[in-house]
């Protein structure tokens, strides 16, 4: 546990912090490590630590180091009461990607929540980010100064000695007031301290980069970007994506308001992406409806805004209420039609090229099978309103499992063609007994009730959604406004905004799952505001930054937006916990 730092916002495992020492310092920082006569002075920015020897600031353990695992003095470190914890050794770190990914996560797993963990001697330009997305808080400048006494000269995408260069690639002070002559001329003491200044002002760049990208939630799509300067760095991230899933879904937000960038193979390991393909299996239940018509994506979100999916909707609209509609979508998969409000369905965006990668074709076809083979006999006809790669996909899938798809689009034919919609529109003609509306109410109701099995689980909505004796449910609001109420009583609204479904009091009580899956237990008083850490008992463990919680004690049950993960709230204690909406006295 931690008395003196404070985490503020979070962008998955990277956090945005406040650490107190002599004075309040923001995480991700960069100590600076000067020397001088023979004396090492330990700097934060523009900031002089020397004063962090004094006994007023060290009256208690304030960091710890973290011994190898073979060193007879390593023990247990959560017991310790520090703010910050050092990994030892941490240069042996960068002898091969597994190991650096198993020391540093297994580190942090090994770690409190609200704690910072500082990593020495490694930090470049081009690790950096990727360090921060691990979970670390502070680096330093150390590797910088060192590769200046070297004649090394630091770049954002890797390093060069200054004779193997003809010009400075750089806009700091040092590189704008010399030229790669006059720098190459100066006596090799002066040399080296120009270089090390450049390479420290450019891993503070660096630094302040990642923390734009922390507060703006996109490290993740930076990282991404920065890894592709280096074979070792990629592997890096594709160690973290393939065995350290657990380690990132605990500490990854359900809902955002920022877009998804999916720019690269590796996006599609993403935690959002494997999350809402295993929540629309575990807590999806498609309506009952006689065909199943597979669309394709859109770039407007939600689809049903865009220009193509509004053709589509006019084509069947006689029919709608017999046809259950799925979108099929790189890199999520399957998006039922009721769910693409929801985050990330609606806050994504990708590069279209009309070429499908061999992986990403695997991945959509893994989540059609999927879901074909789970609910394919809630159907009795399968139509494809598709084209291009994404006909290619279904027909596979088709013959995978043996099923008949019908395709309403020819080959090389847009699925926004005339004719194509046309086809489209007398094939479910043929295959509809009678025509069949889908009337406001049903169309509103089926995507509340969706929503709130798919963020609290299967039997949510249906709880939500049943009115008692004498009551009057209604849904308000044009898409995606939804508001639900019974007997003027408002139970939930959708919030575009983040893609999630908030409840009231009213509505939580309804809520088996809520009330039980997604519960903090707090101590003994009534909130005025957001619940801090210290005020939390319990809290379920599958919670997530951002989930729709009930928080419960002996003097209140109120409502709220969790700001921690299950585990943090529990241990943390500094911090908000819970964002309070309602509250009521009990």
């Amino acid at each position: 546990m931690s008395k003196f730092y404070e985490v503020r916002t979070r962008d998955g495992a990277a956090r945005l912090g406040k650490l107190a020492l002599s004075e309040s310092m923001q995480t991700p920082l960069m100590l600076r490590l000067e020397s001088g006569d023979g004396l090492a002075v330990v700097r934060a920015g523009d900031s002089n630590f020397d004063d962090l020897a004094s006994e007023e600031t060290w009256t208690a353990l304030r960091g710890t180091v973290l011994l190898p695992e073979i060193h007879p003095s390593f023990t247990n470190v959560t017991s310790l009461f520090t703010d910050f914890f050092v990994l030892a050794f941490a240069s042996s770190l960068l002898r091969s990607p597994r190991d650096f990914v198993r020391r540093v996560i297994d580190t942090l797993n090994a770690l409190p929540p609200d704690v910072a963990l500082w990593v020495p001697a490694i930090a470049t330009p081009e690790n950096a980010a990727i360090l921060f997305y691990m979970g670390v808080d502070i680096l330093d400048d150390t590797n910088a100064v060192l590769k200046g006494y070297q004649d090394i000269y630091q770049m954002e995408d890797g390093e060069a000695r200054i004779s193997d260069l003809e010009d400075l690639p750089c806009n700091c002070t040092v590189c704008t007031d010399l030229s790669i002559d006059e720098l190459r001329e100066r006596d090799r003491k002066e040399r080296a301290l120009l270089l090390a200044r450049h390479n420290t002002l450019l891993l503070d760049k660096e630094v302040k980069k990642t923390r734009a990208c922390i507060r703006a939630g996109n490290l993740r799509e930076y990282v991404e970007m920065k890894v592709r300067a280096s074979t070792f760095l990629t592997a890096v991230l594709r160690l973290l994506d393939f065995n350290e899933e657990q380690y990132f879904e605990k500490r990854t937000p359900v809902a955002r308001k920022q877009i998804m960038n999916v720019n690269t193979m590796e996006s599609l390991k993403r935690i959002e992406v494997k999350r809402f393909a295993s929540r629309v299996l575990d807590r999806y239940e498609p309506p009952a409806r006689q065909i199943l018509l597979i669309l394709p994506c859109s770039a407007r979100k939600p689809y049903s805004r865009s220009n193509s999916h509004t053709k589509f909707i006019e084509a069947i609209g006689a029919y709608r209420g017999g046809i259950h509609e799925i979108i099929l979508t790189s890199p999520l998969g399957v998006v039922p039609r009721e769910l693409e409000v929801v985050y990330p369905a609606a806050f994504y965006d990708i590069p279209v090229t009309g070429y499908w990668d061999s992986e990403e074709r695997d991945w959509v076809s893994s989540c059609l099978r999927a879901y074909l083979n789970k609910n394919r006999k809630s159907y009795e006809v399968v139509v494809a309103h598709l084209g291009g790669a994404y006909k290619e996909i279904c027909t596979g899938v088709a013959e995978e499992l043996d099923i008949e798809i019908m395709f309403t689009c020819e080959k090389n034919e847009k699925a926004t063609s005339n004719e194509a919609l046309n086809r489209l529109n007398a094939r479910i003609a043929e295959l509809c007994a009678e025509r069949k509306r889908l009337y406001g109410y049903e169309q509103k109701s089926g995507i509340v009730k969706a929503m709130a099995d798919f963020q609290v689980g299967i039997g949510a909505g249906s709880e939500l959604m049943t009115s008692k004796e004498g009551e009057r449910l209604k849904i308000t609001g044009k898409f995606p406004f939804h508001q639900l109420s019974a007997d003027k009583e408002v139970l939930a609204r959708i919030v575009p905004q983040y893609g999630l479904l908030t409840f009231t009091l009213n509505g939580a009580r309804r809520i088996t799952n809520l009330r039980s899956s997604y519960k903090v237990e707090i101590g003994d008083f009534v909130p005025r505001g957001s619940i801090l850490a210290p005020g939390v008992v319990n809290a379920d463990p599958q919670i997530r930054v951002n989930d729709e919680v009930v928080f419960c004690g002996d003097k209140a049950f109120g409502v709220g937006r969790a700001k921690m993960s299950g585990w943090e709230l529990v241990q943390s204690r500094k911090g908000v916990a819970v964002q309070v909406r309602e509250v009521a006295e009990v």
